[in-house]
């Protein structure tokens, strides 16, 4: 039996056991908090160590045989965790001989795992916050720190709840974890064919309705899996080719999709993984989160569908032919079945119940549903593949918790992020214009190559904090950095999400980067506008949020506009600067703005009336 082989046979079989190991230790929650971080932790990356070979594609008897060793030894961590908790416990803060063994262990497993997921960027940034953490004492101040001995620097970073088992793990296991399963067997029973096959029907005869399709069923799918890249490999396989098959340009098809499938992070119900983590930090109901998410979640997604209208009309790409496409009510007829887990999930969020005990009910429905047809049965085979497949799927943000970890780690042990506020507060001089903008920025380049989730936990503990020490609202500050973590997956020169979707349609790579940049600028000022405007997070009165919801929505339909330099014809390059400076005084709150950002499209259209009947 081929190496290969035997690694996929391995790994699926312990895919399953974590899978699980993870529903039931969620469900009943039989052992200590730690102790269960600890033995996901340890079943994951005993995943990534058989499944991902330590040479890459030169693989050997050598090196499965090492790659084994290094499985048991992380499952050894786990069992050692679990065997001797309540006298780790008790000698917390003096660590034997045997406890920094471990940790050695753990910190170098950690920082292997990372190599062979999520590649060098993580490991460059965590081993210099480990520098910092050794060293610090050597620099100037306010940057410095008092120092700390090895011993204590390696006990905080592994065995401790405020390092690599801390909070990102723990969130890992208790909440996003079982999202993945649950999109891992929602697609697998047909559950992708479901959205794309649906969403193609009710847009049919619609002028580019292969990429309003793409639009909707990343934006779909994204809610479900909460990762851009998994989104657009998805979906993409299957939306990309339309787009070409009616006329998009592949750069373009390939920009559509990623910037659709990024936006899932923050499309409720079910949001990305980063958005458990800051109802975590924010110490606030998950509903809380998904609330104040919707109004701007669907401005994203306004300013895409405008865009993908307005450059179909541009291209005079014509529509699909109705005889390709299947009725609404014949696809509905077929796949019934994914409806009911869909309307699980959204009651049991709205009625207040835990994220985790939620997703455990959804994937029961799940379950049951797919009993109804033969087609769309989970079968032993079916979920087999699905829970071991969502066990590799997991592997990257796993270890990019990890590695967050490590990171948390060395901001607390140090006061790092205290260090940090300040000197934001000290160069914006108290000024939230001056402060932002450096924040913006900060987050797109921490995102660069970083998942989400990985991205917003950094900035959590060091840019939050100012923010709101300026006054702004803590679920504007912590959405705003949770908004630019998850743009930098669409902005050049390094983007996860535009890279793949660039792959799928064979298009020149930064080409596709900087057009997906384009069409999400309209994400890119959406988190200044419910930070001077809280009204868009649902942070006022109705008519407040009716009127700040108008304007913006009209204000991103102006920059798409702009960006296409189209509106009911081409658009001069006078009239393209009309239309972005209509989309900022709309953004902008205040009657008086949205007065003259009215004005402006409205002299814009009836020009282009004019120029139409001539």
């Amino acid at each position: 039996m081929e190496l290969k082989h035997i690694r996929s046979t391995v790994s699926k079989l312990l895919g399953l056991i974590l899978t699980l190991y993870t529903i039931f230790a969620v469900w009943t929650v039989y052992l200590q908090p730690m102790v269960q971080v600890t033995l996901f932790f340890s079943l994951s990356f005993a995943v990534v160590f058989i499944s991902r070979p330590i040479l890459g594609k030169k693989d050997s008897l050598f090196s499965f045989s090492l790659d084994i060793l290094l499985a048991l030894i992380v499952l050894g961590i786990g069992v050692y965790v679990m065997v001797d908790y309540d006298e780790l416990v008790y000698r917390a803060g003096m660590p034997t001989t045997l406890d920094t063994i471990v940790n050695i262990l753990g910190v170098l497993l950690t920082f292997e795992v990372a190599r062979r997921t999520i590649g060098s960027a993580m490991i460059i940034i965590a081993i210099i916050f480990i520098l910092y953490g050794f060293f610090g004492q050597y620099l100037f101040p306010p940057l410095s720190h008092g120092g700390y001995d090895v011993i204590r620097v390696l006990s905080m970073l592994f065995l401790s709840e405020n390092g690599i088992l801390g909070v990102p793990m723990g969130v890992m296991f208790n909440f996003i974890y079982l999202f993945i399963v649950f999109g891992a067997l929602y697609g697998s029973a047909g559950g992708t064919r479901f959205f794309i096959d649906l969403t193609r029907s009710l847009f049919a005869g619609l002028v580019g309705g292969p990429a309003k399709v793409a639009v909707v069923s990343s934006g779909l799918m994204g809610t479900i899996s909460g990762s851009a890249v998994a989104n657009v490999v998805t979906t993409g396989t299957f939306t990309i080719p339309m787009m070409k098959k009616v006329g998009f340009e592949p750069h373009v098809a390939g920009a559509v999709e990623a910037v659709a499938s990024t936006g899932g992070q923050l499309m409720p119900p079910i949001m990305g993984a980063a958005a458990f983590v800051m109802a975590d930090y924010l110490n606030v109901p998950y509903i809380s989160i998904v609330k104040a998410a919707i109004v701007p979640a669907i401005i994203y997604y306004v300013a895409i569908f405008v865009f993908v209208h307005l450059y179909s009309m541009k291209l005079g790409i014509k529509r699909e032919k109705p005889e390709d496409l299947r009725p609404a009510k014949e696809v509905l007829k077929d796949f019934w079945i994914f409806l009911p887990p869909l309307g699980v999930l959204i009651f049991f969020l709205v009625a207040g119940y835990t994220p985790s005990m939620v997703v455990i009910y959804t994937l029961i429905a799940v379950f049951i549903m797919s009993l109804f047809k033969k087609e769309f049965r989970l079968g032993p085979k079916k979920l087999f593949e699905g829970m071991s497949s969502a066990a590799t799927e997991s592997v990257s943000v796993t270890s990019a918790c990890a590695m967050a970890g490590v990171i948390i780690a060395i901001v607390l042990l140090t006061g790092l992020g205290v260090k940090i506020g300040n000197f934001v507060l000290y160069f914006s001089k108290g000024h939230l214009y001056l402060a932002l903008p450096f924040i913006m920025i900060a987050s797109l380049v921490l995102g660069m190559g970083l998942p989400t989730v990985v991205c917003y936990i950094l900035l959590a503990v060091t840019t939050a904090p100012p923010i709101i020490k300026m006054g702004v609202d803590p679920m504007a500050a912590h959405l705003f950095i949770f908004y630019f973590g998850m743009l930098s997956m669409v902005t050049p020169p390094v983007g996860m999400a535009f890279y793949a979707g660039a792959a799928l349609a064979g298009a020149p790579t930064m080409k596709t980067g900087w057009t997906a940049w384009k069409i999400a600028l309209a994400g890119f000022l959406l988190p200044f506008m419910f930070v001077y405007s809280p009204a868009l997070i649902l942070k006022g009165n109705p008519l407040e949020v009716a009127l700040a919801s108008i304007s913006a929505l009209i204000g991103a339909t102006a920059l798409s506009a702009s960006v296409v330099g189209y509106f009911k014809g081409e658009l001069s390059w006078f009239k393209r600067v009309m239309a972005f400076c209509a989309a900022l005084f709309l953004i902008k709150p205040g009657w008086i703005t949205d007065v003259i950002g009215l004005v402006l499209m409205i002299l814009i259209w009836v020009a282009q009336r004019k120029k139409e009947g001539r």
